[in-house]
């Protein structure tokens, strides 16, 4: 039987998925992620800052701790009701750039109207080849992407699932299954492949596959108004949601 479903485990996962691809430290103000390999990858090195007592010292030592790996702070939201009431005006007094975004979850929780594509053959990826490696540098903007990808195709509870048009890679997508929570993440299509249903149909394939293997609640992140109307299309609802969504890096090292 399934359990409740609960957005405070949903928050918790959201902002712990990291550790899949990143080192993760647990501090008495919140949690520092590292990957001193792939130190341009903000998802692998950020801090969340859960206690908003004494912020000024918690800014200090994470300044301090990311410095001394040569690598650049970021700041991640704790998903708390007005954190940044108290964080903005203090992280902003340290140089940090803070950027607003206008991300909203989904949570599947209803039938999928699309359906899957005969043409597109789409399968679990183990090992990431050339065509794959050069799609993720391209759609994301840096070989970083690829290392994360990397990292996290080594635990067992990743899945990436590629879709083939005619032996080419056309679409792809990826599920990371946590305790009673699983996150969708990679979703991309080629510039090439657009505009078949093909984006669809690897989301409609995404939530079959993901019901026979895990009888978690499945949700995903997005702020693409057009990948949005496929998710809604494939059985997803909007979560409300009484947190802002944002990202914060330091201006100067």
């Amino acid at each position: 039987m399934q359990i409740p479903f609960n957005m405070n485990r949903l928050k918790d996962t959201e902002l712990r998925y990291p550790q899949r691809f990143a080192n993760m430290l647990t501090k008495n103000y919140g949690l520092i992620f590292f990957n001193e390999g792939n130190k341009a990858s903000q998802d692998s090195n950020h801090a969340i800052i859960q206690d908003l007592i004494g912020v000024e010292s918690s800014l200090r030592d994470i300044e301090s701790f990311y410095k001394s790996k040569g690598i650049r702070p970021c700041l991640y939201p704790s998903l708390t009701q007005k954190e940044l009431a108290v964080l903005a005006p203090l992280i902003e007094n340290h140089n940090f750039k803070l950027v607003m975004k206008n991300s909203e979850f989904f949570l599947h929780d209803h039938e999928s109207s699309l359906r899957e594509i005969d043409d597109l053959k789409i399968e679990r990826v183990h090992k990431l080849d050339i065509d794959i490696m050069e799609t993720i540098a391209i759609e994301y903007g840096g070989d970083w992407t690829i290392r994360v990808v990397e990292r996290h195709l080594l635990h067992p509870s990743y899945h990436f699932l590629g879709g083939y048009y005619k032996g080419e890679l056309a679409t792809m997508a990826s599920i990371s299954i946590f305790a009673g929570y699983t996150r969708i993440d990679d979703v991309f299509t080629r510039d090439k492949f657009r505009g078949k249903g093909f984006a669809g149909a690897m989301i409609h394939h995404l939530v079959n596959y993901h019901s026979r293997i895990s009888p978690n609640y499945l949700y995903v992140q997005s702020d693409l108004p057009s990948t949005i109307k496929i998710y809604e299309k494939a059985g997803f609802s909007c979560l409300p949601r009484d947190f802002d969504c944002w990202i914060a890096h330091k201006e100067n090292n």
